[in-house]
């Protein structure tokens, strides 16, 4: 009986293991598809600028799939137990990504169009946010690598 309740625990812990290993490689993987997301989105952005307005939808598009990833972040930062800040941290990233989206028509509507200069600064402070979270994340694998 005790040798059942031993082999219990031993795989119950593998697969909490397991699981942490999957959520910390994750959010490395995550974390910096979403550093070179906004990277890409400033190319975009320049190009609408710089190039042709075409560029502009794909910028758009592409925006709006960015949305997601610090959400996924979020919960493989969960599972993968990077602890308080980095959850608290993803969860504002994700805040701020929506927040994005509405910095650019929301301000003019209200009639205080200036505030739609704040596109570019909170790009930029989500682009320090997605750094310190991949950061973290590349930290968290590492702690895995040398405590095997």
């Amino acid at each position: 009986m005790n040798d059942t309740i031993q082999s219990t625990h031993v795989s119950t812990a593998g697969a909490k293991s397991s699981a942490r290993k999957f959520g910390r490689i994750g959010s490395l993987v995550l974390g910096s598809l979403f550093v070179l997301s906004i990277l890409l989105q400033v190319f975009l952005a320049g190009g609408g600028i710089f190039g042709s307005a075409s560029w502009w939808p794909m910028h758009v598009a592409f925006g709006m799939g960015i949305t997601l990833l610090p959400l996924a972040f979020l919960l493989l930062a969960w599972l993968g137990r990077l602890g308080p800040r980095t959850l608290w941290l993803s969860g504002l990233a994700f805040v701020l990504v929506i927040i994005q989206t509405f910095l650019v028509s929301l301000p003019a509507s209200l009639g205080v169009p200036i505030l739609s200069s704040l596109h570019p600064v909170n790009a930029l402070v989500i682009f320090g946010l997605a750094l310190w979270l991949t950061a973290r994340a590349w930290q968290s694998v590492r702690e895995n690598r040398l405590a095997a």
